[in-house]
């Protein structure tokens, strides 16, 4: 329970989105609740907030997502008029990062509550997403899957028109059958983060840097003795699983964590059970690193990137579900390896 002789933390005043941010830290504090209590939480209320998404959020200086900061406000115990100014805030702070362009003719009046794109200068390391334009006496908001809120609308038909899409080209690539140039074929592999070649890292099993939780999780680390032995299986047109295979845990599946949709999901070895986020295709790219791949999971058409990244070149750095840059962070070098037979 939190400190009731204390007031909660507030969005006001804030003036960059680390401060947003490290308000958001101060807020979970003065909740007293935990990752996973504030995952539960908002789980009950209709929200969908895993709790590494919550960690990887508070990790980083970036603007987290609305829909994000709307469930967790309200996890913390804040009410629905507070969580309000939470979101107005981070509005206000995107609005000020992002570069004003010219106003299409067709940006009348009548235009109120229609989709536009919001520059993908927002924020050094945030991706470009869409946002709903208002009124001016009504702020922006985009309310997580499920909830009914205002704002929830607009939100959940873009990306439900993202996953439908996703779906389309991946049945088109099955159905299609044959295999795509340069596609590996099944067999041991290392995969290498593109971005840190030159320190000959690895994806393996890892721990978070910052010890919320001790779970096996997908990490970069050297190449050199890298563990456990990952293979390769191929189950439609450029579609994978990417299985470890461990001498003590057996065969698991990389997983997208709680098959989230959205950004800031961890990734970690799970029972295969041939479910859409233990699948991923391997989207061949030529820049900015030739020969390199995007994982892109299928369930939701986003892309596999390092938490930190392209300036995150340490071992230890944990795999993430984030939205596509073209940054090299995202892409991955797959490149043959025996099995080490352990």
């Amino acid at each position: 329970m939190h400190d009731t002789r204390s007031d909660p933390p507030r969005p006001e005043g804030l003036m960059t989105p680390a401060e947003f941010v490290a308000a958001l830290a101060a807020l979970r504090g003065w909740s007293g609740l935990t990752y996973r209590q504030l995952a539960a939480k908002a789980r009950a209320s209709g929200d969908v907030m895993p709790s590494s998404t919550i960690a990887a959020a508070l990790s980083r200086p970036s603007l987290p997502r609305a829909e994000l900061v709307a469930a967790f406000v309200r996890a913390c115990g804040i009410d629905d008029d507070t969580t309000q100014r939470w979101l107005a805030a981070r509005q206000r702070l995107a609005a000020a990062a992002a570069v004003p362009g010219p106003v299409p003719e067709s940006a009348t009046g009548s235009d109120i509550g229609s989709v536009t794109p919001v520059p993908a200068t927002e924020s050094p390391t945030e991706p470009t997403e869409p946002t709903v334009a208002m009124a001016p006496t009504a702020p922006t908001v985009a309310g997580p899957c499920g909830t009914g809120r205002p704002g929830h609308r607009g939100w959940y038909t873009i990306t439900a028109a993202t996953l439908l899409l996703v779906a389309v080209v991946v049945i088109a690539l099955l159905l299609a059958g044959g295999r795509h140039p340069g596609e590996p074929t099944d067999g041991w592999y290392r995969i290498k983060p593109a971005h840190i070649e030159d320190r000959d890292l690895c994806l393996g099993e890892g721990r978070e840097r910052n010890h919320h939780t001790d779970r096996p999780l997908a990490v970069q680390r050297p190449c050199a003795g890298v563990v456990p032995d990952t293979y390769l299986h191929r189950v439609g047109v450029g579609v994978y699983e990417i299985q470890w295979h461990d001498p003590v845990n057996g065969t698991g599946c990389l997983t997208v964590d709680e098959a989230f949709t959205g950004d800031g999901a961890l990734v970690a070895p799970a029972d295969c059970v041939g479910a859409a986020h233990q699948r991923f295709l391997l989207e061949a790219m030529d820049t900015p690193v030739r020969g390199a791949f995007r994982l892109r999971p299928v369930h939701s058409g986003l892309c596999i990137g390092i938490l930190g990244g392209p300036a995150d070149v340490d071992a230890g750095a944990e795999a993430v579900q984030t939205h596509c840059t073209g940054a090299a962070d995202q892409q991955f070098l797959i490149r043959p390896a025996a099995r080490a037979g352990r």
